[in-house]
């Protein structure tokens, strides 16, 4: 396709010239406008935007704004115009001209998209390099451009800004022409091509000085400026695994790695290490990006020149490193390349790789196949430290995959002793080979240690942990004790203390907490002390919500099973008239006044208030009090009265509330009384109902839309109100309105309805009286009719005035085998069943449908037979007995 974002902003920009013209016209007088002006470039479209100070954002508003589609204006006018042009012409690429030091325009399809970096394989690994071209700085514009290089060559297509000031003022902005000529007015030409960009003002300064002396005077009189305003584009080539292979236009100033990513970069299948660059059909560059991305310097990447051609060929080899390497991923070698290099490129191996064990996976190549084998993969092991030592790099081949493996987390030559001593931790064995000696490197034995035992732990032969108990007495007043044995790697030593061997003692409260709490036993602590440091016995609600006349105390005897329980009054211990001492395990239950009842307690209000819900019943609670809580009456509430619902449970079961209709105190509502004259209190889980004023309701609306005066939404004004009143209220049906089509919908099903009876025969039985969300479509003549179901061509045929239904199902090809009821369904969704005789006049928008007949089961052979032989032996035994009744 032709049609491109180059071709829309031509378009916008077009309509924003021509605008003041054309509004509320057609295409053809902007294309006639647009001829008429000249503008048929690109160029033309950037310079009179600028002129204007608009970007192309404000163009395409403002097309917008008078109503033109660019899109069917570009396919009808500018398509059919390029499309004659040479899929390879500079036309087709992007502009003539870079502007320098200028916003260049985003031509997004003129532009080469980012490089998407291959998926990574299954193992994890990516190839490397090539999320290079993923942050594209050609994205987003068609050049780069920056600081002048001095050397650059002033060639043809350059534009040029020559400016004089002083005692004569003089300002030329001129393009150098295809003979490398600058004319200037009233001056002449000078010739500039292959004058380097440093040289430039010199050269211009020697050329004008015959025309104004002042330029040579010291001082000077007269000042010159040169400088370039455009730079010329080059034409080059870029081919092979590019993302977009083929022409591209860049400034002079562009390098080959700037060529690669106006290209959009390279595919993964393309080679990183060997990017060519042919100039007069020979070799002049050959690139190595591993270069540029490892060592950041690209020493071969020259400037470009007009129809260089860059090249990249296929990637010569895929080699993958894993494992312990500080970049994991696929790369590429070259010939003369191997392990050493390989590593380099992923960034060194890290701390932790195993060195002396390295696998080489390897797809066997045909050479090397010494033996019959059924598999075509060889596994290679490698020590790469004695690679390093012999000056070896191994020879990588195509397909091989590297893994360097992680060191054993395991230490070789490390004991730990933990437990009652200065310094736990893990020490290494040569400093100390016996336990005596680890003993004193510790810094010794924390007080209260257990003398008599120290236990050692070994794993044997089978790595299965083992444990030896030791004399801690013995080691320390003897050294040479058998039990100061020699340490191993990996031996472990824990030394007690008195305190983990003697079971804790404790004491424990729960119950009404706010959670149970367990405390070390101390002598002389008493059930006071426990309860003061455990419940919140100050909080005055937890005061009134805690049981006070009686809590449990739980103690073990001596020589029994169970705990004994001893009862006692809470409120004589917060008094401090009873208190007891406390004993190992003793256990204390604390309990809550709701075992006997009821502390919530609520009420509920619903209805016609702000907000509904349920509210905490105080003390001398009324009515309004629940109101004001629930925010009050809502606009539609009925206010003088509500109604209350109460639990009445009788020993019958039959009875379970109360109902009663009480008035409301308005004066205590309003603040005009401070006190409520009521005399009724809420009780617990009472229900207190607020109604809506009878008849009150939100808003019904209904929908009329299609050929009726003035479509929309209407709401309802009575609850009596009728379609026709409706109709009449949105100014009647239109001219083009197809009654009989009419559509009446409710709770989103169609409603059978006679829309010609009401409308064209004026007859007010069949009006109806509308509900909320009711839908009424008025439809133009759709002029088709629908043949659907068992027919030989279910099809959308057109509708014929008077042509009745069985020649719509004639040309449909007629009824199936299967086909057997017709039934007519008119488009105001009424149905009937079309019998044998009847062939009724089929309506515009009706559909005919051919039912299918229903599927008869088949009869069970092998059951008709039981059945008749059933029947055949129960008359022969009939027959019999008949028989021997006469003959006797």
């Amino acid at each position: 396709m032709f049609f491109n974002a180059r071709h829309k902003k031509l378009l916008v920009a077009i309509t924003l010239f021509v605008s003041p013209f054309v509004y509320g016209q057609t295409e053809a007088d902007v294309k006639r406008e647009m001829d008429k002006r000249g503008i048929t470039t690109y160029e033309q479209v950037q310079e009179e935007l600028r002129k204007r100070g608009m970007t192309e954002a404000d163009a395409r508003r403002q097309a917008r704004l008078y109503g033109l589609d660019y899109d069917a204006y570009v396919q009808k006018y500018l398509v059919k115009e390029e499309a004659t042009d040479t899929p390879n012409s500079l036309q087709s690429l992007t502009v003539d001209t870079t502007q320098y030091l200028q916003e260049i325009p985003d031509i997004a399809e003129e532009v080469a998209a980012p490089v998407e970096v291959a998926a990574p394989k299954s193992d994890g690994l990516k190839y490397f390099g090539y999320d290079l071209f993923t942050n594209n700085p050609y994205a987003n514009q068609q050049a780069l451009v920056g600081n002048i290089d001095p050397g650059y060559l002033i060639g043809p297509g350059d534009e040029l800004r020559v400016y004089l000031w002083g005692e004569a003022e003089f300002q030329f902005e001129g393009k150098v022409d295809i003979n490398g000529n600058l004319f200037i007015p009233n001056v002449g030409q000078v010739f500039v091509s292959g004058t380097t960009y440093e040289n430039l003002n010199l050269r211009m300064k020697q050329y004008l000085s015959r025309f104004y002396s002042g330029l040579n005077k010291t001082p000077p009189k007269i000042f010159l400026d040169v400088s370039l305003t455009k730079l010329r584009p080059i034409r080059i080539v870029v081919m092979g695994e590019s993302k977009n292979p083929g022409s591209q236009m860049i400034n002079a100033f562009a390098t080959t790695l700037n060529s690669l990513y106006a290209s959009g970069g390279v595919k993964t299948s393309g080679s990183l290490r060997e990017i060519k660059v042919f100039r007069n059909n020979k070799i002049i560059s050959t690139i190595d990006l591993y270069d540029y991305i490892i060592k950041g310097s690209v020493s071969e990447d020259l400037r470009l020149m007009n129809n260089d051609v860059v090249f990249i060929p296929t990637r010569m080899n895929i080699i993958s490193i894993s494992g312990e390497v500080n970049t994991p991923g696929i790369f590429e070698l070259k010939a003369n390349e191997g392990l050493t290099d390989l590593i380099g490129f992923a960034g060194g191996l890290k701390p932790t790789a195993y060195k002396q064990t390295v696998t080489v996976k390897r797809i066997r190549s045909v050479n090397s196949i010494t033996s019959p084998s059924a598999f075509d993969r060889e596994i290679i092991t490698l020590n790469y430290n004695e690679l390093l030592e012999n000056g070896t790099n191994f020879k990588l081949q195509d397909g091989d995959e590297i893994d360097f493996g992680r060191v054993l987390d395991k230490i070789d030559n490390m004991v730990t002793i933990a437990g009652s001593v200065f310094r736990p931790g893990d020490y290494q064995l040569e400093q100390v080979p016996t336990v005596g000696q680890l003993l004193t490197k510790t810094g010794g034995l924390r007080p209260r240690t257990y003398l008599d035992k120290i236990d050692l732990y070994r794993r044997d032969r089978n790595g299965d942990l083992k444990f030896q108990s030791l004399s801690l007495v013995d080691i320390m007043n003897n050294p040479s004790s058998d039990d100061n044995i020699r340490l191993q790697p990996d031996d472990s030593l824990k030394v007690y203390s008195l305190d983990e061997l003697k079971t804790e003692d404790l004491v424990t409260i729960e119950g009404f907490l706010s959670e149970p709490k367990s405390i070390l036993w101390r002598e002389n602590l008493s059930l006071y002390d426990l309860i003061f440091m455990s419940a919140n016995v100050e909080d005055l609600e937890y005061q009134n919500r805690i049981l006070t006349s009686r809590a449990d105390l739980l103690r073990y005897e001596a020589g029994e099973t169970e705990y004994k329980v001893i009862p006692f009054n809470l409120d004589e211990v917060l008094d401090k008239k009873f208190n007891a001492l406390l004993r190992p395990r003793d256990k204390v239950i604390l309990y809550s006044r709701e075992i006997n009842e009821l502390l919530d307690t609520y009420v509920t209000i619903r209805g016609a208030v702000k907000n509904p819900g349920r509210y905490v019943l105080n003390d001398s609670m009324s009515i309004e009090d629940v109101i004001l809580q629930a925010g009050g009456f809502l606009r539609k509430s009925f206010k003088d009265s509500v109604t209350i619902s109460r639990e009445n449970f009788d020993f019958t079961g039959n009875k379970i509330a109360h109902t009663t209709r009480l008035n409301t105190d308005m004066n205590y509502l309003l603040g005009y009384e401070a006190k409520s004259e009521s005399t009724f209190l809420l009780q617990h889980n009472d229900f207190i109902s607020v109604d809506y004023i009878p008849g009150s309701s939100e808003q019904r609306e209904v929908v009329l839309v299609g050929e009726v005066k003035y479509p929309g939404t209407y709401f309802l004004e009575s609850k009596g109100e009728k379609l026709s009143d409706i109709i009449e209220r949105a100014g009647g049906l239109s001219p083009n309105v197809y009654v009989p089509g009419g559509r009446f919908y409710r709770n989103n099903q169609q409603l059978a309805f006679p829309f010609e009876e009401l409308l064209l025969s004026n007859n007010d039985k069949a009006d109806i009286i509308l509900q909320p969300n009711d839908s009424i479509y008025f439809p133009e003549s759709t002029y088709t009719v629908k043949v659907e179901g068992e027919v030989a061509n279910p099809s959308l045929q057109k509708f014929v005035e008077s042509v009745r239904v069985r020649s719509y199902l004639k040309n449909s090809g007629g009824r199936t085998k299967n086909g057997r009821r017709i039934y007519l369904t008119q488009p105001n969704g009424f149905t009937r069943r079309v019998k044998w005789l009847q062939n009724p006049v089929v309506l515009d928008g009706a559909v005919v449908t051919v039912a299918a007949k229903p599927v008869k089961e088949r009869p069970n052979n092998g059951e008709f037979l039981k059945d008749f032989g059933t029947i055949m032996a129960i008359i022969s035994s009939t027959m019999l007995s008949i028989a021997v009744i006469k003959d006797l």
